[in-house]
């Protein structure tokens, strides 16, 4: 691409339309002039200015439309207004290809998918979904690059021949860069961005999509944290550290070793950088810097976008506006203008400037003031050549002089989307991504029986072989696992939970090597006992508290080694405890020698260490050691009171009352009973984490999802409930429908419909009505009665066989008997309570049938007969 001289601009102007003080001759002259110069530099001198030859305007149809009668009318047609901008695009093409003969050409009006010219402008149309996860350019930029499969340009270096509308690329969910880009230009102009279709060229990686050697922007980087530690300030009467007698020689020539060592390992490290972008760089493209390709450029003002960037549509991705990936522009579009870009491209789209109201470097197609006279007239004179359109054309142009040239409105219907088209976003459900290293696998909500919807495998080589670690994202779990991650390495698994289990889980970590270690983290404010951390191995169990009353911060049990034993496992699964220790907050309400802050249960030992809080005027905390009895587990021994048991003690502040005798035969005896509460804790917590492990194998195995109440196609229950509704529906409307029936109807009909009726004939209905509810009553009555006698006769039936048979029969033929009695019961039970509601609501009935029929106006005089509404 070249950059232009000022006449080539102003010959750009003219076409279009910018009005000139200059007449028409002047303009046609300097045009005219300006065509020469251009001539000079790029054709051999020729006597005669020669007509322009380009391709027709109209080529012959390339896009078979099988079924054309199912698209709308704008598709298959265009409207005078369309007619008449086709014309001036190709005033403008061939203006464009006279003056600039050295640049490809524009992407002006491709066909549709019924093979039908369309201004691209038009085929953009602005759409605001009903979906908030869309309102932003990064959410919606990637539903676009998930929602449809790429299909590359053929040939690459040739601007394709079709556009299809967005709503045709949304139902097929495939499309070139072209149809990716228009789509999502679609979207961010609904959502209230200033975006742009850009079409230009770009690196082979781009074009076919290629992001394998991309970094995969979903891994998150698992790096050990490094806490500082923080000096303690510095107290003015502080006892001084001593003298530093290290020998500066001798620290010198250690740091020269250290810088030695760490310039060794940078260089390695620095050849070894080397070695993986030789590996990772591209080979050499034929038709590098001719590869054609859109993408979408978003300019700031609009949605507080600071600044322009770019957003490549086949990846979701944004991306700077001097990105070396991208190496030139030949026009950006809209839903309301087209521009040129007449920079240099020679570096790329580095030092493009994008401010498209910059004549000098964008030239615009539009504009609102300006006549269709001036535009054509300034396109004649520039070409040279008046005999380009013919007379009929230019009467019809002539015609519409007065009109404003604007784009018409697009041709394509309001994009839509339904729910479960938005939720099931990709291709069948699923898609994959190939990354530096790493496979991405995407799965629709409710796809996969497990609720996955993100798998991502690492690998340590570039050929996908060699796995390292896999993380898994689920929603909609029963248990509420949200991801799991499994380092293949280290065999290691991290489960990550949502809020809502019953055992408040939140994170667990475990492996499977023979030395397991287990964590589990909690959503301590949801437990009553204020858990928030379990960390297990072989033969340690710690928990962390928070936010205890009893001021509980820390408790870890100590285990001896299990013997090994061949045979059956036993059942008791409990370990062996050596020592339990707890440790506590501070009680500000009691004095720091008598707040413990450590309280060690040696079991093993028969001890129990005690470490109360130390004071702030105190150096050293108070202590004290208990031995227990030798009978102290013997129930029936009652524990005597010696100096021996207490073996050691230490108070801190001597001003601090002593214990006496008697309160430290309290105090052990509370211990002893506090060593038992505690080991049964030790015990449950055991329980809890085999309960845990047994819990999540069921979980995994049954793999059930949670259901919105309002998702009535997935919910079971819910779709229950609606069809128990519509069948209530259904039945208050055919009780309405009965209570609606007229029930002389079919009485009347027997004596023909009449309009009049004599008191002879209105007593014949009211018999005939009271003997016919006589009659259906005895009708029930004796099929109830029918139905009694026969169960009363198969229990006789069944109670002589079982007379009969009684001796040589065994214990479950006398229970199955029994049973059989029981059901004939209650089935006769259930047709005495029948018949005696049928007998009382056949009185009831009866006498409701009295006063309707005492009541009915047809039945009185003058005994006229209504007619029957329709």
């Amino acid at each position: 691409m070249t950059e232009t001289n000022g006449d080539e601009l102003h010959a750009s102007h003219d076409v279009n339309g910018h009005e000139h003080a200059d007449t028409d001759e002047e303009v046609a002259d300097q045009q005219n002039d300006s065509n020469n110069d251009v001539q000079e530099e790029i054709l051999p001198p020729k006597p005669k200015l020669q007509p322009i030859i380009a391709p027709d305007m109209f080529p012959p149809p390339i896009v078979i439309c099988e079924n054309p009668e199912n698209y709308p009318e704008s598709y298959r047609t265009n409207t005078k207004k369309e007619e008449l901008i086709l014309t001036f695009i190709e005033n403008f093409r061939r203006q464009y290809h006279y003056i600039y003969r050295d640049r490809k050409p524009l992407f002006l009006n491709p066909l549709n998918e019924c093979g039908l010219p369309k201004f691209v402008c038009t085929t953009v149309q602005p759409t605001l979904l009903s979906f908030s996860k869309l309102f932003q350019w990064n959410d919606a930029a990637e539903f676009v690059a998930d929602h449809l499969n790429y299909e590359l340009l053929e040939p690459p270096h040739e601007l394709p021949k079709t556009l299809w509308s967005p709503e045709k690329v949304l139902y097929d969910h495939r499309g070139n860069c072209f149809d990716y880009a228009n789509l999502l230009c679609s979207f961010l102009i609904g959502a209230g961005y200033d975006a742009f279709v850009v079409s230009g060229y770009a690196t082979r990686e781009v074009c076919f999509m290629d992001t394998t050697r991309l970094p995969n922007p979903y891994i998150k980087k698992r790096e050990e944290k490094h806490i500082e530690r923080i000096k303690p300030p510095h107290k003015k009467y502080t006892v001084k550290p001593p003298k530093d007698l290290t020998s500066k020689y001798d620290a010198y020539m250690h740091q020269r070793h250290l810088d030695k060592i760490q310039a060794d390992k940078n260089r390695r490290q620095e050849e070894e950088n080397k070695r993986i972008a030789e590996i990772e760089k591209p080979l050499p493209d034929p038709l590098y810097g001719i590869r054609v390709h859109a993408w979408v450029l978003v300019l700031p003002g609009k949605r507080e976008v600071p600044e322009a960037f770019f957003i490549e549509p086949t990846t979701g991705y944004g991306k700077a506006t001097n990105d070396v990936e991208y190496l030139g522009i030949e026009s950006v579009w809209n839903h309301q203008n087209y521009w040129v870009n007449m920079q240099d491209c020679s570096n790329g789209c580095e030092s493009l400037q994008f401010d498209l109201n910059d004549q000098a470097r964008w030239e615009f197609m539009f504009t609102y003031s300006t006549s269709l006279r001036g535009a054509v007239t300034a396109t004649l004179n520039t070409i040279g050549n008046s005999a380009i359109l013919d007379e009929e054309e230019d009467k019809g142009t002539a015609e519409t002089t007065q009109k404003d040239i604007e784009v018409p409105p697009s041709w394509v219907r309001h994009l839509d989307l339904t729910p479960a088209e938005f939720q099931n976003r990709y291709p069948h459900s699923r898609k994959t991504y190939f990354y530096k290293k790493t496979r991405v696998e995407k799965y629709a909500p409710y796809f996969m029986k497990d609720g996955i919807v993100l798998k991502i495998s690492e690998f340590a080589d570039y050929d996908f072989k060699e796995l390292i670690y896999v993380t898994q994202k689920y929603e909609h779990r029963h248990d509420k696992l949200e991801e799991r991650g499994h380092d293949i390495r280290t065999n290691t698994v991290c489960e990550i939970y949502l809020p809502g289990r019953p055992d408040q889980l939140k994170e667990h970590t475990y492996g499977f090597g023979p030395e397991f270690e287990r964590t589990m983290i909690y959503y301590d404010k949801a437990r009553l006992d204020g858990l928030a951390k379990r960390h297990e191995t072989m033969l340690e169990l710690t928990d962390y508290f928070v936010n205890r009353d009893d001021f509980l911060e820390y408790r870890k049990a100590l285990f001896e080694p299990r013997p090994k034993k061949f045979g059956p496992a036993e059942k008791d699964n409990q370990r062996p405890i050596i020592s339990i220790t707890e440790r506590y907050g501070r009680n500000v309400e009691l004095n720091a020698n008598d707040d413990i802050r450590e309280l060690v249960f040696a079991i093993k030992d028969d001890k129990f260490v005690i470490t109360y809080h130390r004071d702030d005027i105190h150096i050293t905390p108070s202590t004290r050691t208990y031995i227990k009895p030798v009978n102290w587990n013997d129930k029936t021994i009652t524990i005597k009171w010696s100096d021996d048991l207490l073996l050691e003690t230490y108070q801190a502040d001597e001003d601090f009352k002593q214990m006496s005798k008697r309160d430290l035969y309290y105090k052990m005896l509370k211990l002893m009973e506090q060593e038992e509460e505690v080991t049964r804790r030790v015990q449950k917590a055991e329980d809890e984490i085999r309960d845990l492990q047994n819990r999540r194998q069921q979980e995994e195995l049954s793999n059930e999802l949670e259901y919105s109440v309002y998702d009535t196609e997935r919910n079971k229950k819910s779709r229950e409930y609606r069809d128990l509704l519509d069948k209530r529906d259904k039945e208050e409307k055919r009780k309405r429908e009965i209570k609606d029936v007229d029930y002389l109807a079919p009485f009347l009909a027997a004596i023909g419909k009449p309009s009049r009726i004599n008191a002879h004939t209105a007593q014949t209905l009211r018999t005939s009505a009271q003997h016919d509810f006589k009659e259906r009553s005895i009708r029930k009555a004796n099929l109830m009665q029918a139905r009694y006698e026969n169960e009363v006769q198969e229990l006789i039936t069944k109670q002589q066989w079982y007379q009969k048979h009684q001796i040589g029969m065994t214990k479950e033929d006398e229970l199955e008997y029994q049973r059989v009695c029981q059901d004939a019961q209650f089935r006769l039970h259930i047709l005495e309570e029948r018949l005696d509601r049928h007998k009382k609501l056949t009185a009831e009935k009866y006498l409701q049938l009295e006063s309707k029929l005492n009541e009915d106006p047809r039945l009185k005089e003058p005994y006229i007969i209504p007619e029957e509404k329709k």
